[in-house]
């Protein structure tokens, strides 16, 4: 992936899983853009937030990670032809 920089404040960007149409064992087909949740892959972190004391807190998760979010959270970016989504750490569900 092309170097664009490090998301700033508590952000992340993260590498969306495919989305392609799936079937089911029954044979139907499940449209994961219809799913209230999607699994995606940490692609860069940024060094944390600054809290009133100045100090930087770190972020949890980190590079590689594989998370689960919500469908329509976050800023949806196009890097070489691939879907990223760029969202708050808090944004988030949780770390599969």
């Amino acid at each position: 992936m092309a170097n664009l920089g490090k998301p700033l404040g508590d952000r992340v960007l993260l590498k969306l899983e495919d989305t392609s149409d799936k079937k089911s064992a029954g044979g139907i087909i499940l449209n994961q853009s219809t799913q209230p949740t999607q699994r995606a892959t940490v692609v860069a972190v940024s060094d944390g937030y600054i809290i009133s004391t100045g100090e930087i807190v770190p972020l949890t998760v980190k590079v590689g990670d594989t998370v689960l979010i919500m469908n329509a959270n976050g800023t949806k970016i196009r890097i070489e032809k691939e879907d990223n989504i760029l969202t708050r750490e808090s944004e988030i569900l949780m770390v599969v």
